[in-house]
């Protein structure tokens, strides 16, 4: 796949370091509209938050061991003050040579964003630009663990998403789309995470996801999204146990009719249960861990008789690398018609089609949703 090339236009704003000119950037952005804006950056930045405190402790090295005061990130605002705000580095190779789609973030001077501070190690960390366009954090065998969002990165990489903090060395910095830094200059606070519109199921309000797509466009939509979704897709008709013979607790086993045929009936309706697959809160031992039945300790609850109480889970073992298994559930999983046994399970890939209890579902990333949701129409004026 072919990358986009570095933007030219905003190359005149660029200093040696690999650092933006604050002043003019805030000048254009006073002076255009968002489209405007976000057409000539292209790209997005690292923008400075703060200098942690804490202790500068021994030398490893030609880098000083710094140990933080902070431990709790969430409980940090985002300050966004100078000087550290005028630190914006854009994603641009400052050299010609390399990997046009690789930045390298350290002391040195051959990085692309040189940071020059004795808490930054030679080589502190990498961003690669995936095909998609998406941008993935990549960790060094740095003195000081470069970290994303308050966590060491365990596995090699990974996803960025706007308003993440990564910490390099003592500094601390945003990663902004250039819509996001467009609402920092003109004073608007991008605090909307898709936490904020599911309700107590783990479902997504679909009406406000279509209009946040029309509105806003496939990057911003993206970006909200951050993470795959189960969109409903279809019912499958047959016969389930009578509920009058058992008890409220216990899974119906389902019997498919194959007079109809063995394919779902679809619904419109169906269409607008969309389950986005955003990491629990709660900490895990070695990785994200999705848990799905009719059980309200579940992640995502589906409130239906062919449903188990724990029914399945979707592990998060790497950047885009989903994983699916069954947990011996009464009416099984099915991802493309297979069923999922486990405890070996199945990968999950964009476009899959998931069979849970008498339901189907479709696994879909951001960028396959947001083209599902809006229409043709809006997508050609963009």
């Amino acid at each position: 796949m072919i990358m986009p090339q570095d933007p030219p236009a905003i190359q005149q704003f660029l200093k040696n370091s690999g650092r933006l000119d604050f002043k003019a950037l805030e000048s254009f952005a006073e002076n255009h509209d968002e489209e405007a804006f976000v057409r000539f950056l292209k790209t997005p930045v690292f923008m400075g938050n703060e200098v942690l405190e804490g202790e500068l402790s021994h030398r490893r090295g030609d880098t000083t061991v710094f140990i933080s005061d902070h431990v709790n990130i969430s409980k940090r605002q985002v300050l966004m003050r100078p000087p550290m705000m005028h630190l914006v580095y854009p994603f641009i190779k400052r050299l010609p040579t390399g990997n046009p789609d690789f930045f390298s973030i350290g002391r040195n001077e051959e990085n692309d964003f040189v940071l020059p501070d004795y808490t930054i190690s030679n080589i502190q960390a990498g961003i690669r630009r995936t095909g998609a366009n998406r941008y993935l954090l990549r960790s060094a065998p740095a003195t000081n663990p470069t970290r994303l969002n308050g966590r060491t990165i365990e596995k090699s990489e990974a996803f960025l998403h706007d308003e993440d903090r990564i910490t390099l060395g003592r500094y601390e910095f945003l990663f902004l789309s250039p819509s996001a830094l467009y609402c920092r200059f003109k004073g608007v606070e991008l605090k909307l995470r898709i936490q904020q519109f599911l309700d107590s199921l783990g479902k997504a309000d679909h009406d406000f996801l279509k209009d946040y797509a029309i509105r806003h466009g496939q990057e911003m939509f993206e970006q909200l999204m951050m993470s795959p979704s189960l969109v409903g897709s279809g019912l499958f008709r047959g016969y389930s146990l009578d509920r009058d013979t058992h008890d409220g607790n216990t899974t119906l086993a389902f019997l498919p009719d194959i007079t109809f045929g063995m394919e779902p009936k679809h619904f419109k309706m169906l269409e607008r249960a969309i389950y986005p697959l955003v990491e629990p809160e709660t900490a895990w031992e070695d990785h994200p861990i999705i848990r799905i039945g009719r059980s309200e300790t579940n992640d995502v609850i589906m409130q239906e008789g062919s449903i188990s109480n724990n029914h399945a889970t979707i592990d998060l073992l790497g950047p885009g690398h989903y994983h699916m298994n069954d947990l011996g559930s009464t009416n099984g999983s099915f991802i493309n018609d297979k069923p999922v046994f486990p405890p070996l399970g199945q990968d999950l890939h964009d476009g899959d089609r998931i069979k849970l209890g008498r339901f189907e579902f479709t696994f879909l990333y951001p960028g396959s949703l947001y083209m599902r949701m809006t229409p043709e129409n809006v997508r050609r004026r963009r």
